[in-house]
Formats: C-alpha cells, sequence, structure tokens
C-alpha cells in the first residue's frame, strides 16, 4: 500500500507539482523542505518508477507464496539480499559525505533536515538559515551552537552499527522467510 501511495505522489509530481506545492505550503514546516523548485518531472519520474519496482517485487514474492513457486520465491529473496545490499550502500555513500564535509548550504532541503534532526549549525555569518534556529528569525545568537560536522560524527558513531544491523536483520528476516517457504513447498512437491 505504501508503494501504490508513492506511486501515486509521484504521479501528482509529474502532472501538476504546483498543487502539490500548494499543498506543501499549506502543510507548515514541510514547505521549506520540499520548495517547489524541487519538485520537478525528473523527481516524479524517479519516485514512481522506484514505486513501480517495489510493487513488482512485492507482488512477485505474494505470487511466489501463494502458488509455492519456488523459483518467484527465490527470485524474492534474491532481490531482497540485493536492496540490502544496496541500501547499505546509499546510507554509507551519503554518510561518509556528510561526515567529512559536514552539512553545506548547498545541501537544500536535506541540509535544513539534518539540521534540524541534529540540532547543529555550521553557518557562522550574518545571514543563517532558519534551519539552524528552528525559526525563521534566525540569528548568531539563538542558533545551535553545535557544528554539524562533529554532531553527524557522533550520531554515526553512536547509531550506525544500530542502522546496519536493523538493516541487514529485517532483510535476513524476509529472505529467510520466502527461502524457507520455498524449502517447504519443495518438499512437498517430491512427497
Amino acid at each position: 500500500m505504501l508503494s501504490l501511495a508513492t506511486f501515486a505522489i509521484g504521479l501528482w509530481v509529474i502532472t501538476s507539482p504546483k498543487t502539490l506545492a500548494y499543498v506543501l505550503e499549506r502543510a507548515g514546516p514541510l514547505k521549506d523542505l520540499f520548495p517547489e523548485e524541487v519538485l520537478t518531472v525528473q523527481l516524479g519520474v524517479g519516485i514512481a518508477m522506484l514505486s513501480i519496482f517495489f510493487v513488482f517485487i512485492s507482488v512477485m514474492g505474494l505470487y511466489g507464496s501463494i502458488n509455492c513457486s519456488t523459483f518467484l520465491l527465490f527470485m524474492y529473496a534474491a532481490l531482497v539480499l540485493l536492496l540490502m545490499l544496496l541500501e547499505c550502500a546509499v546510507f554509507f555513500y551519503f554518510t561518509s559525505n556528510a561526515e567529512k564535509k559536514g552539512v553545506q548550504a548547498s545541501d537544500g532541503a536535506l541540509g535544513h533536515t539534518l539540521r534540524l534532526a541534529l540540532r547543529c549549525c555550521d553557518n557562522v555569518s550574518d545571514s543563517m538559515p532558519w534551519s539552524c534556529c528552528g525559526t525563521k528569525n534566525c540569528s548568531r545568537e539563538i542558533s545551535f551552537s553545535k557544528n554539524c560536522k562533529d554532531a553527524m560524527s557522533d550520531w554515526l558513531h553512536h547509531y550506525g552499527t544500530i542502522v546496519y544491523g536493523s538493516l541487514i536483520a529485517s532483510h535476513v528476516i524476509l529472505s529467510s522467510c520466502s527461502l524457507l517457504r520455498r524449502a517447504n513447498s519443495a518438499s512437498r512437491a517430491h512427497t
């Protein structure tokens, strides 16, 4: 269901980004994280394609489970494990990049999100981004005092293993369930 809702949002970005920007503007803090210039056709197509891919994988696992298809269950397990590797690689890429450079002004919505989540600020100039304070009228006196590079490094050292472990555990459980179902259906076929 989540993939279908994501697909609908992707179609919404493709067909009418101005109305989505209007809805996000009315939603409060989301308007600053998703400005209208971010809502492009390329983003909508990417979101729609990813959601179709996830629906395809889910349907393959469901159909393989219902019909006891060993091939579909094996493909489902393999794709889930490949997705785990991809998620770990993407997480590692973004976190190592952010840990090296900190949060830059060019990071846009991701930079605002990181500053708010980590309660940090790298900007020491007079014009501070709103996310350095969490309010619209941000100044150096009321901004977060922690450096974002240090905050990101602390967060990764504290939670990195937990994130990787939970990614691996959830995907191994999903793959194991489909492989057990595959083994069970194969043993029934031989009896």
